[in-house]
């Protein structure tokens, strides 16, 4: 697809606000994201002492043509040198070797006071490309305080999906019908050990945690001409309907969310999980990791004890809030065979819950109490899930035998000689015997 036009530069300026932290000025893309961190445990938020290193990644700038990058910096007085990589995707579009910040590829001169360090980089991120920045000091020190970037938007142009499925066939193409219209990304195929989860923006290689995905018929809005990964799933994860004592994950189908560790501050954080509904049972996408993990201990008196394994603290209550003391829960199996854990506090019944708390003052979703009339609960109560080792994978067959296969052709030049090309591999038998040449 040829470059559409574009619009005015436009800036976006992250200033270093804490060492995991930056904050925004100016206008990033849209849906864009920002990631900052510094390896070192001393010091101030951007400084760098020999050995340790900073660094920006930035996602969802799909699309855009970075005009130029200006980093502020400094050094110490006297003293400082380190190295600089950018990369877009796996391009390296800016690099300075190590050497003191007096060196001309950095600054001239050692100096204390912010200095601008800047290059043209005139480069388009191209779908799915992560933008990142690191700088690493050999002598103390250096000190980062701002990364700005002058980029163009292109004008939205209808754009063109493509699909590898990891099997012989990948269905066809899809275009928008109209810029920014996205398209309905397609079904794909289970196999007799995997199962077909979505689409993702990722190629995923035997990997124990789930990308994005976008399921089948959901709604894709891609930024520029790109590729999406199949992503399959080793085996099933489907939700547990017999409650017996033993490990599960606890999450919630609505808010695709799973408890992870203990109880802090009176509620539970929560993961971002994937949960499909399959049939009329839920099943778990997602991987299954250490502290998502809690031992239930069920009782014949439908009353249950929670316990985070990795902590070995438990999951209880103290009045309208969750506590990490040893507590017995009450428990009732809903209709669609999800779970109400509940107790009586001052005459009230109150049950654990997800959200975003009790007055809505959490930024993100978490497992807390709340109160609840339990002859209106009916469904949509907690799922639980066995903590299986999960496998995820765009190759069902591996790479190889997901290469598309020509057929056999008998050689032209030699009888009893047969060609078969297997991506990019050529199989040749001849006389009964095999032989596997690399096309170069």
């Amino acid at each position: 697809m040829l470059l559409a036009l574009f619009f005015s530069i436009l800036t976006a300026t992250y200033t270093v606000e804490s060492s995991t932290s930056v904050a925004l000025t100016g206008t990033a893309p849209v849906g864009s994201e920002a990631t900052y961190s510094r390896s070192g445990t001393t010091g101030q938020k951007g400084q760098m002492t020999a050995g340790n290193s900073t660094t920006l990644q930035l996602t969802g700038w799909d699309g855009c043509v970075i005009d130029s990058v200006v980093l502020q910096m400094r050094s110490n007085k006297s003293a400082g040198a380190g190295s600089m990589t950018m990369h877009i995707g796996e391009r390296t579009v800016w690099e300075i070797p190590d050497t003191d910040f007096a060196n001309v590829v950095w600054n001239g001169s050692f100096t204390t006071n912010w200095v601008d360090i800047s290059s043209p980089i005139r480069q388009q991120v191209q779908g799915g490309e992560d933008v990142q920045i690191t700088i690493e000091a050999s002598k103390n020190s250096l000190y980062i305080n701002s990364y700005t970037f002058y980029y163009q938007v292109s004008e939205p142009t209808a754009c063109e999906v493509r699909f590898v499925s990891g099997m012989t066939e990948s269905p066809a193409p899809m275009s928008e019908t109209e810029a920014g219209g996205g398209i309905a990304v397609p079904h794909g195929k289970d196999t007799l050990d995997w199962h077909f989860v979505g689409w993702s923006e990722q190629e995923v290689v035997d990997a124990p945690t789930c990308p994005t995905v976008w399921k089948a018929g959901d709604r894709y809005y891609p930024r520029t001409d790109c590729t999406l990964w199949a992503v399959y799933v080793k085996g099933e994860n489907k939700q547990v309907r017999d409650y017996i004592s033993g490990d599960y994950m606890i999450a919630s189908a609505f808010w695709s969310t799973a408890m992870q560790g203990g109880v802090e501050d009176e509620v539970v954080r929560t993961k971002a999980v994937e949960i499909a509904k399959v049939g009329e049972q839920y099943e778990w996408l997602s991987g299954a990791e250490e502290d998502m993990v809690y031992h239930m201990d069920f009782a014949a008196d439908s009353t249950v004890v929670i316990e985070h394994v990795a902590t070995s603290k438990y999951v209880g209550f103290s009045g309208n809030k969750l506590s990490a003391k040893s507590s017995v829960w009450q428990y009732k199996v809903l209709e669609d065979s999800s779970l109400c854990v509940y107790y009586l506090a001052s005459n009230a019944e109150r049950m654990l819950t997800f959200g975003y708390g009790s007055s809505a003052t959490y930024d993100d979703v978490v497992a807390y109490s709340t109160s609840v009339d339990l002859s209106k609960m009916k469904s949509d109560g907690l799922l639980l899930f066995s903590p299986s080792e999960t496998i995820f994978t765009t190759w069902p067959f591996g790479r190889l035998d997901a290469l598309e296969m020509l057929p056999v052709q008998e050689s032209q030049n030699e009888k009893n000689a047969y060609i078969m090309q297997l991506g990019n591999y050529l199989l040749r038998i001849e006389n009964g015997k095999k032989y596997l040449y690399l096309n170069y």
